[in-house]
């Protein structure tokens, strides 16, 4: 399937905290997978931790007159209205017309994304988003505007797909579905997840773990879906991880979970190095995007939350984030990395030996020898020296205390190879192989 129809189909709708656009974009999601989902609803003012809901809106009118003629129609681009805004209707001058125009002055042909009123539903303003170019171009004189929006009770949508695995222990992907006319930010990611929910489905007939994805309102949507689940279900929730930005043409990078060293994290690490030779840059929690990472890893919530993104690009929260800047390769390969995340986490076992004393590797019957390339006693050949290495090393990480991903980091060497090794180790009734937690309790000791 390419995911680039997904985001095309529904990037220019009105995707608001609370609107019918925003529920028609999650039903055009839907449509793309026979997963089954759940709705959770929330009423417009319903509050928590001081967020509060906000009403439903819809732009019925939004104009910009002069002379009797319209100068700007802030319905051309779903970002022409700020988010939220309230009607007027009168004669003004461009004096105090222009105190209700918003720009983005370093991209001066872009309309920029005014959000901030969907966050603070007690406050009440009207106002216009438009390009600098035509900013500029607005001559002195009396305007008549004519904004007429609908603000009214609602609810606020949000929708959880679940693959049901063997365990109820769940990894969650989360993307925003808000943000109206964008592309990247963040339709690419609730496409991309959309997409990894049927790959999962068609490769595992029964994964070992649950994985949901979440496409929710940024930030506010998953203080009110945390809120709502059980002390349980929230407890089933082992690690979570953010999808966003993920058709632009910039490098894939990892953001960290708060703690940084989570199995989320280093399953993260491994599946990149699977495709890079230099993965993506790494950054610490916060440092890079921000977005749901605060809620899921608040106090007394503490769901490790890295993200994949390809922040940053130019064209951030302005009318340029446009498909001209989505690319399907991104796309895919972001999905295919998301892939291997879920593969590491779902091979991962504990390996321990079933031998005593020094195995001789290089015996036919093992046939597991790593060869370090000697020649002479006087030469040595660099190819599989990391290997090599690891082959010396290694019994002693077999005792039952670590994992795969706790090896295949120590040693800096590719989970699958890693996972094939020790596959044939327990073939060879060197090893058995035990189930984990998903979770941290087999943490690597740090030497």
């Amino acid at each position: 399937m390419e995911i680039r129809n997904i985001i095309k189909e529904n990037y220019l709708l009105n995707r608001v905290f609370v609107s019918d656009d925003n529920v028609k974009a999650l039903n055009n999601l839907a449509s793309y997978t026979s997963v089954q989902y759940k709705d959770f609803k929330f009423k417009s003012g319903e509050e928590y931790n001081g967020w509060v809901i906000p009403d439903k809106w819809q732009v019925i009118e939004a104009k910009i007159l002069k002379d009797g003629q319209t100068v700007y129609n802030g319905q051309a681009h779903p970002l022409g209205v700020i988010a939220n805004s309230s009607s007027f209707q009168g004669k003004i001058s461009k004096e105090e017309l222009i105190k209700h125009i918003h720009t983005a002055p370093e991209r001066p042909k872009a309309i920029p994304f005014h959000f901030r009123l969907q966050y603070r539903p007690w406050v009440s303003d009207w106002g216009f988003c438009m390009s600098k170019e035509k900013f500029d171009s607005l001559e002195e004189g009396e305007y008549e505007v004519k904004l007429e929006t609908i603000l009214e009770p609602g609810e606020m949508v949000v929708r959880e797909f679940t693959i049901h695995g063997q365990s109820e222990d769940t990894i969650i992907f989360v993307a925003h579905i808000d943000h109206p006319g964008l592309t990247n930010d963040d339709l690419s990611g609730c496409a991309v997840g959309i997409e990894l929910l049927n790959k999962i489905k068609e490769k595992y007939s029964k994964s070992k773990y649950t994985y949901k994805l979440l496409l929710t309102q940024e930030i506010c949507g998953s203080v009110f879906y945390l809120e709502e689940l059980s002390k349980v279900q929230r407890e089933n929730i082992k690690y979570s991880l953010f999808l966003e930005m993920l058709g632009n043409d910039n490098i894939l990078n990892l953001q960290k979970s708060f703690l940084g060293n989570t199995l989320v994290d280093k399953a993260c690490i491994l599946a990149m190095r699977e495709f890079f030779e230099e993965p993506g840059k790494l950054y610490s929690f916060r440092e890079s995007v921000g977005n749901d990472e605060i809620v899921f890893e608040a106090p007394g919530i503490e769901i490790p939350m890295p993200t994949l993104s390809r922040f940053p690009y130019p064209e951030y929260h302005t009318s340029d984030d446009n498909m001209d800047i989505i690319h399907e390769e991104n796309l895919q390969e972001a999905l295919k990395i998301l892939l291997e995340i879920v593969g590491v986490l779902e091979k991962n076992v504990i390996v321990k030996r079933q031998f005593i004393g020094l195995i001789s590797l290089s015996n036919p019957k093992y046939d597991l020898y790593i060869d370090p390339g000697q020649i002479l006693s006087t030469s040595k050949k660099e190819e599989n020296k990391q290997k090599s290495l690891f082959q010396y090393k290694m019994p002693r990480y077999l005792e039952g205390n670590y994992t795969i991903i706790d090896i295949a980091l120590e040693f800096n060497i590719k989970f699958n190879w890693l996972f094939d090794y020790f596959q044939r180790m327990k073939e060879k009734g060197l090893a058995i192989f035990e189930e984990c937690q998903l979770s941290d309790r087999y943490k690597f000791e740090d030497k």
